[in-house]
């Protein structure tokens, strides 16, 4: 027997009132939801904006601290919560510490001392007013759910990695700056750094300042000074030796792990920078714009052209280094291709061409047309590779390390401060010929500033 329509519309009344509040209440739950995603999206974007921004300021002075907090404001300013609530920033949401995990936070005005140290930023939005980070339900309100929610977002901003490549030296000297007095005449006053002249072509694989055994080492480029060790071999160090960058943000005073190879087999990795080879992936490790070696007749800046990249080793007075590092007067009887290739990267600093005859001092006696820009960024000194290339990347940045270094394959060692090299010829298993540039800060090789939290 059917059932009368008027009863089964009866039924169909009782059951839409009876789930009218359930789909009312499930359309205010998701819209509330949905707004509170949206909230925290919002304020975890602009904790994250802020931060990066703030970071990029950082240069372990106090102006930078200062243009840290500035910056953080001007983007603070241009970022609205919600549909077009214009984002209420305290500068007490602001802190800086020396490291992504730690504690040592510190507002601006504490990080003013210390502040070499101070590399990251962390923006905490617990401390701006409750009308940002505490929000109410909307639609569940009218259903008695109307708990606040507290948003409070962290941020953590700070470096990523380094721009050093991960083969390290001994200093060849623990004095950071020496001058070396170059008989004219006219004398000539030199500034060394650590032991390093600039515009001398060294082979870094030959080298020691405390004996005459060739001395280097190879980074770890993963696991960070200060961490526990870890043996690593040259198929971890490989990408890295093609990037020329380890996967850390800071050294400082801690000491890195390092490990002495029984042999260089890395030489091809250095080598992408003139050529693409089956080493490297070309993307991430391309060649220079210029990849021009300097060796024999591609000097030709040098009336002497020789043949040799480096200059000659000598272990006068237990030291392995070179014959132009050793104390002046330098004989003038030295051959000029005993000195290698000079100046590749720029002309001599504050001294004329003339006064290469007393920098070195040799038979028959060089004489140079040396361009304005040094030959490795002058045209007519420059092949340019057939595919894209990238600027400075024959610029290797090396660790100098306090030496001697305990004994043993895997050791632990101070790193006293970054070299600037050119690598002014292809590198082969016995050499990897850079000319030495300058000193480098770390601040400097900071590679990229990025998200921790």
């Amino acid at each position: 027997m059917n059932r009368p329509r008027h009863r089964q519309r009866g039924t169909i009344a009782l059951l839409y009132a009876l789930l009218l509040p359930v789909m009312i209440g499930c359309v205010g739950l998701a819209l509330d939801l949905g707004l509170m995603y949206l909230r925290t999206t919002q304020l975890q974007n602009a904790a994250d904006s802020i931060a990066i921004a703030a970071a990029l300021k950082l240069d372990g002075t106090g102006a930078g601290i200062s243009q840290a907090v500035l910056r953080a404001s001007q983007v603070a300013q241009t970022l609205n919560i919600d549909l077009a609530t214009p984002l209420q920033w305290r500068s007490a949401a602001l802190r800086f510490g020396p490291s992504a995990d730690g504690s040592d936070w510190r507002s601006a005005s504490a990080a003013s001392t210390g502040a070499a140290a101070l590399r990251y930023v962390r923006v905490d939005l617990a401390e701006l007013d409750e009308e940002m980070r505490v929000m109410r339900p909307l639609m569940m309100g009218a259903f008695g759910a109307d708990s606040a929610v507290e948003v409070v977002p962290v941020a953590v901003a700070g470096p990523m990695a380094l721009q050093v490549a991960p083969l390290a030296i001994c200093a060849m000297s623990a004095a950071p700056t020496a001058t070396r007095t170059n008989p004219g005449p006219p004398d000539i006053a030199e500034t060394v750094r650590y032991g390093l002249r600039p515009g001398i072509g060294y082979n870094l694989l030959d080298l020691n300042p405390n004996g005459t055994t060739p001395e280097y080492f190879l980074v770890d480029p993963v696991h960070a000074p200060g961490t526990p060790a870890a043996a690593f071999d040259d198929g971890a160090v490989a990408p890295f030796m093609c990037s020329g960058t380890l996967a850390y943000p800071a050294v400082g005073s801690a000491r890195v792990h390092v490990r002495r190879p029984v042999a260089f087999n890395l030489w091809r990795e250095l080598n992408s920078r003139f050529a693409p080879n089956a080493a490297c992936n070309v993307a991430s490790a391309p060649p220079d714009t210029n990849m021009r070696d300097y060796t024999g007749a591609n000097a030709s800046w040098m009336s002497v052209r020789p043949t040799r990249a480096t200059a000659q080793r000598s272990t006068v007075g237990g030291k392995l280094r070179t014959v132009a590092d050793l104390p002046p007067p330098t004989p003038a009887s030295t051959p000029d291709a005993d000195y290698g290739i000079r100046w590749a990267y720029g002309v001599p600093r504050g001294q004329a061409a003339a006064n290469f005859a007393t920098l070195y001092p040799s038979t028959p006696g060089v004489t140079v047309a040396m361009p304005l820009d040094g030959p490795y960024a002058t045209p007519g000194y420059t092949t340019a590779p057939a595919q894209p290339g990238r600027p400075n990347r024959r610029l290797l940045h090396v660790p100098l390390l306090s030496c001697p270094v305990a004994a043993g394959t895997h050791a632990q060692a101070s790193v006293v401060a970054f070299a600037r090299f050119l690598l002014t010829a292809p590198a082969s298993a016995t050499e990897v010929p850079g000319e030495f540039v300058g000193i480098v800060s770390e601040a400097a090789l900071v590679t990229a500033i990025g998200l921790h939290r």
